[in-house]
């Protein structure tokens, strides 16, 4: 199961996408949320460059509804910018990532809007530095598919402090009992955190929060859980 020290490894990662000179912003190469129609579907049967599903869907159904012009929005490991570039339409967005070289290359990527980001660089698992009650929105993509399950743990009992009540999380988690894992190697499994969507109910519930969706089905080897902050 993947730990802090693994995850080091993404700084390396777009190290080595800077040095190729790579033309498409890192973290495209998981899949681009801007693909849609024909172009997915092309793209899903006949080309290299595989995603996870499709995750344009993810900014309609899972962005675009709980973003706006006067919302203060959280991203928990937005490594090169991929899912930011939808956050844009916040007021202000705190940024966290564990690996700071990530901070330099998004601030090249959007430098018109620096004046509305927030760096944080986490220890691993805890948004101490963020303000209590003062998060109107929290999402994470890819992020929660390779950490530890008590680390998923330390970020839900920060997101439980940090959002406001009623404020929402979109949260994107592995689910190894979907077929998917039965075809791949086991250090390609290794990957990816050993979790499924009842276990992270179970962790949701053991929370002051609520479930407002549960996406199974929309990638193939995740799923996205939307909660809500209860008041209580």
């Amino acid at each position: 199961m993947p730990t802090i020290l693994w995850n080091r490894r993404w700084a390396l990662d777009l190290n080595r996408h800077l040095l190729a000179g790579d033309k498409f912003p890192y973290g495209l190469q998981w899949g681009d949320p801007h693909v849609e129609g024909i172009r997915y579907y092309w793209n899903r049967c006949f080309t290299a460059r595989r995603s996870s599903g499709h995750l344009c869907r993810v900014v309609s159904n899972y962005i675009r509804p709980y973003v706006n012009k006067g919302s203060i929005a959280l991203e928990i490991g937005f490594g090169g910018g991929r899912w930011t570039e939808f956050l844009l339409a916040a007021r202000e967005i705190v940024l966290v990532e564990l690996d700071p070289e990530f901070f330099v290359y998004v601030s090249k990527r959007f430098p018109e809007h620096l004046s509305r980001f927030r760096f944080y660089q986490t220890s691993g698992y805890e948004l101490d530095g963020v303000e209590g009650s003062s998060i109107d929105s929290a999402f994470s993509f890819g992020t929660f598919l390779h950490i530890e399950i008590s680390g998923i743990e330390g970020y839900l009992t920060s997101l439980e402090r940090v959002l406001r009540p009623g404020g929402t999380a979109v949260l994107h988690h592995s689910d190894t009992s979907k077929p998917y894992f039965k075809n791949i190697s086991m250090e390609r499994r290794e990957a990816f955190t050993n979790m499924n969507c009842s276990t992270m109910q179970r962790l949701i519930a053991e929370r002051r929060f609520e479930i407002v969706d549960h996406n199974r089905t929309l990638l193939r080897h995740s799923a996205i859980v939307v909660i809500r902050r209860r008041a209580d």
